[in-house]
């Protein structure tokens, strides 16, 4: 993985996780994908961890600013989970809209 290719915006689509998570592990075949998302999110790990689907598809979700964390430069959004598939696929930047009161 290269960080110059996270920087690049034509590689990344932002998603809102509660329109992205249930269409996104149906396409993947990934089981309870939005629950992964959450408990990722709440204890994440520096290397990421490894998704396999049910769809011979397998995913990476990851926090940039972990994996990146001797770099300077920080990537925008880069202290939430991405969902990274490989550099033929554009990366997942997740995120979760405020709770409205």
């Amino acid at each position: 993985m290269r960080f110059a290719w996270f920087k690049d915006p034509e590689n990344v689509i932002y998603a809102d996780v509660n329109e992205f998570a249930d269409y996104f592990g149906k396409e993947t075949g990934v089981v309870d994908f939005r629950q992964k998302l959450e408990d990722f999110r709440n204890n994440p790990v520096k290397e990421g961890v490894i998704l396999k689907g049910k769809k011979r598809t397998s995913l990476k979700l990851m926090i940039p600013d972990l994996v990146f964390e001797d770099k300077e430069e920080k990537l925008e959004m880069g202290d939430t989970v991405w969902v990274y598939l490989g550099e033929v696929y554009p990366c997942y930047c997740v995120y979760w809209p405020q709770e409205e009161a």
